[in-house]
């Protein structure tokens, strides 16, 4: 059974404006909760923040409401804003199926960017710009 969390990676990496900043395939900077303090930059950190399940009043719909955070990290905060406005126009109101092989897909009903912040981490002896931008995605299950 496919996730939200492989059709994410996939409609990321298949995204040219963000793969021009991070890469592609295999060495693409893109990384599940943390970015590592020896990666690259500029990378991209997503990760589930909540995923409410809705109800129907016969049962589970097995549509979610999940909420992602990317955290899109950068040497300059210019960086860090094209890669934040790359993972925007991915996401905002995108609305289709993900294939991620023959037998596997997710659905994606809609999705809408609900927040977006600036602040900065330490990395080694460098604080480092980031953005992180908050996107609610519903899929089904």
């Amino acid at each position: 059974m496919a996730t939200i969390e492989e059709a994410i990676v996939t409609r990321m990496l298949a995204t040219a404006a963000i793969t021009t900043l991070i890469g592609s395939g295999s060495a693409a900077r893109l990384y599940p909760l943390v970015i590592p303090q020896t990666a690259a930059l500029p990378a991209i950190a997503y990760q589930k923040i909540s995923s409410p399940k809705e109800q129907a009043h016969t049962g589970p719909s097995h549509l979610c409401r999940s909420r992602f955070q990317f955290t899109c990290d950068a040497e300059t905060y210019a960086s860090a804003k094209a890669l934040a406005t790359a993972v925007k126009q991915c996401w905002d109101s995108y609305r289709g199926t993900i294939t991620l092989d023959t037998a596997n897909s997710v659905r994606i009903d809609g999705c809408a960017i609900d927040n977006e912040s600036d602040s900065s981490l330490e990395r080694g002896a460098l604080v480092a710009p980031v953005v992180r931008i908050d996107v609610l995605i519903w899929h089904y299950e």
